[in-house]
């Protein structure tokens, strides 16, 4: 008599683990070096740019799971998204707390003074500040309630978020690094990958017959 086998994870689930390992894993690394003191001479500014770029890439790895859903019809790609843009909205909240924390010294009147005159710095707040309305509305209840065309619109301001994080990123390097042409051109691929699509879905939904 064959044994049973033991049960197993649903797809899903191993997607969403798979996701948390890939996640979890740079923050772990960077708790590591920290603790070790591997971050070299100024650890503080290595891990706020830590922190940065890889909520940059989170984010921007989130934007092109709709068009690998497009391209591929693959519903992994849809069942990950929530939870990567949710890493990417905690390495960014990360990020801005180690610049007020470890850089600033949460002094609040020297911080909205530097805000106030250092363009990179309203880039920053203003990105961050766009994705709290669609961490908010992440559920489904909020698409429920919202009604899907009225959320999906909302959560388009994901790409002004991550544009405006990477003239951020372009001001502070001043676009010196390779990952900045190289995050530029992913996000203007994204971009017009989107602006293609719906042109054709309109131009398919107009044709008579």
């Amino acid at each position: 008599m064959r044994e049973p086998r033991p049960p197993s994870l649903p797809w899903h689930t191993l997607a969403r683990l798979g996701v948390l390992a890939a996640a979890a894993t740079p923050l772990a690394w960077l708790l590591w070096a920290w603790h070790a003191d591997h971050l070299g001479v100024l650890p503080e500014e290595a891990l706020l740019h830590y922190l940065g770029r890889w909520g940059l890439y989170w984010l921007l790895a989130t934007l092109a799971l709709g068009p690998a859903f497009r391209l591929t019809g693959w519903t992994a790609f849809m069942v990950v998204r929530r939870p990567m843009g949710l890493w990417a909205f905690t390495y960014l909240s990360l990020h801005l707390l180690v610049w007020l924390g470890l850089e600033q010294a949460w002094l609040w009147d020297f911080i909205f003074e530097e805000i106030s005159r250092m363009l990179h710095l309203q880039l920053g707040m203003i990105s961050l500040l766009l994705l709290i309305p669609l961490v908010l509305t992440s559920v489904r209840r909020a698409q429920t309630l919202l009604g899907l065309h009225r959320w999906r619109w909302l959560h388009r301001l994901a790409y002004l978020s991550a544009a405006g994080g990477l003239w951020h990123f372009a001001l502070v390097d001043r676009g010196d690094r390779p990952e900045v042409l190289a995050s530029v051109t992913v996000l203007v691929g994204l971009v017009c990958f989107r602006l293609g699509d719906a042109l054709i879905t309109r131009m398919t939904q107009r044709r008579p017959g």
